[in-house]
């Protein structure tokens, strides 16, 4: 649910969209051949045919051929003749993986999720390659389209030790003048009740566009009446539509563009309101990845109240570009990094403010046990870090610097799956704010 990127990622996007124009069949494929230039492969497309129609059965011109077509752009030649060779060679497994990556290719999801099971089922099949099928199976369910309808429910018991981000003593020291703040003011633990909801639906266009709807509820009460006031209840809502990117020669990618509604209460006052539009990028096109960036810019409006008379002085806009790149290295080991580059505006200097932040972290999936090849459990572990610059010193504090304020974090859950998507789970996260003036 977080999202963590600084400016560096976009050496790692630049990379993804590098590797992703690469055919996969070439870079997986055993009888991988040495890349020619179009002439060079054409020329050498006409000779294998010749050679193939004299022999066959030759299963190594078979495969030399169907790695050439799938350089020039050709997957159905590429399948047309790996098929052919399946009936000489039935239920091989090196030629269920090459077609299997081959129907991928091209979007025919099904049959190539069928190739590759073909080839899981052969009791001769070997390691190496069933790990490549499984790679594969992992990213068809990345790919493959999701329901019209989902839902999610997030809920959780959660302790902090300074639930309020208060300071740890009542005696402080503001522009040189020591002061004594009450019992209310220093920083407070304290148990809350954490819920989050999430809700799609998508209106499917034909060929290949979308209308989609998001809705996003999140809400945290404390236990403890001293921690009310900062009780937090937020709504979002983003509509509009995605279009598959194949129209620009950009295979299995989403674009979107979508108007935003952002409504938040605090202390169960009213807090703010935000309209406001974006613009999303979701790629699966490099193998074993997935990238999902997005630009969004929202006007904030904030309103007073008698706890905050002058949160009004934080209105203003709030433009933000963050990424997410997910890399499997196994189909139960997940890399991610995360992170964003954003700037708040506000009436007063002292909140405005440019921010980034970055992490990475990992999900490592492994068997039950106590229930073999049922339950599976996950790890999770991430680490980040988050750089804020104000625009103006705060007169309450100091002024004549602006503040600085670092937060480096680190979180970890494990979750273990159970009957139909009933997920429990021990999420914890620790955290160290500094602040500079």
């Amino acid at each position: 649910m977080t999202g963590w990127t600084r400016w560096a990622i976009a050496l790692a996007v630049v990379a993804l969209v590098v590797s992703a124009t690469t055919p996969s069949f070439a870079t997986s494929s055993s009888a991988a051949t040495q890349w020619l230039s179009p002439e060079e492969t054409a020329a050498r497309r006409d000779a294998l045919l010749k050679q193939m129609i004299a022999r066959p059965n030759d299963l190594d011109l078979a495969f030399e051929y169907a790695n050439l077509s799938s350089q020039a752009g050709d997957y159905e030649g590429a399948i047309s003749t790996l098929e052919r060779m399946l009936i000489y060679a039935p239920n091989t497994p090196r030629l269920q993986l090459e077609l299997g990556v081959l129907y991928y290719r091209i979007g025919a999801y099904d049959v190539a999720r069928n190739y590759f099971e073909q080839a899981l089922a052969n009791p001769n099949l070997p390691p190496d390659v069933a790990q490549q099928i499984k790679l594969y199976l992992q990213q068809l369910s990345l790919t493959a389209d999701p329901p019209p309808f989902s839902a999610t429910i997030f809920s959780a018991i959660r302790w902090e030790s300074n639930a309020n981000f208060g300071p740890g003593t009542q005696s402080v020291t503001l522009n040189g003048i020591d002061f004594t703040l009450d019992q209310q003011s220093v920083g407070r633990e304290g148990w809350s009740a954490l819920n989050i909801g999430t809700l799609h639906y998508s209106f499917d266009l034909k060929q290949g566009d979308k209308i989609e709807f998001d809705a996003l509820a999140y809400s945290t009460a404390y236990f403890e009446s001293a921690l009310q006031d900062i009780d937090l209840d937020f709504f979002e809502m983003m509509l509009g539509p995605s279009f598959n990117m194949k129209r620009w020669g950009v295979d299995e990618s989403r674009a979107f563009i979508y108007a935003i509604g952002d409504l938040a209460y605090l202390g169960y006052d009213p807090y703010f309101t935000a309209p406001g539009v974006g613009g999303r990028i979701l790629s699966f096109a490099a193998e074993r990845s997935v990238l999902d960036a997005r630009l969004e810019t929202r006007w904030r409006d904030f309103e007073d109240n008698s706890n905050l008379p002058t949160n009004s002085l934080r209105t203003g806009a709030q433009t933000r570009f963050g990424a997410t790149y997910s890399y499997y290295l196994t189909p139960a080991l997940v890399l991610t990094t995360q992170g964003y580059a954003q700037r708040e505006d506000a009436k007063a200097g002292f909140y405005a403010d440019w921010e980034v932040a970055f992490s990475a972290g990992f999900a490592w999936t492994f068997n039950n046990p106590l229930w073999a090849d049922k339950y599976p459990w996950t790890f999770q572990w991430g680490a980040g870090a988050i750089h804020r610059d104000y625009d103006d010193p705060d007169p309450t504090i100091n002024p004549l610097t602006p503040e600085t304020d670092r937060v480096f974090w680190t979180a970890r859950g494990f979750g273990a799956a159970g009957r139909g998507d009933l997920v429990l789970g021990t999420p914890g996260r620790v955290s160290r704010p500094g602040i500079e003036l």
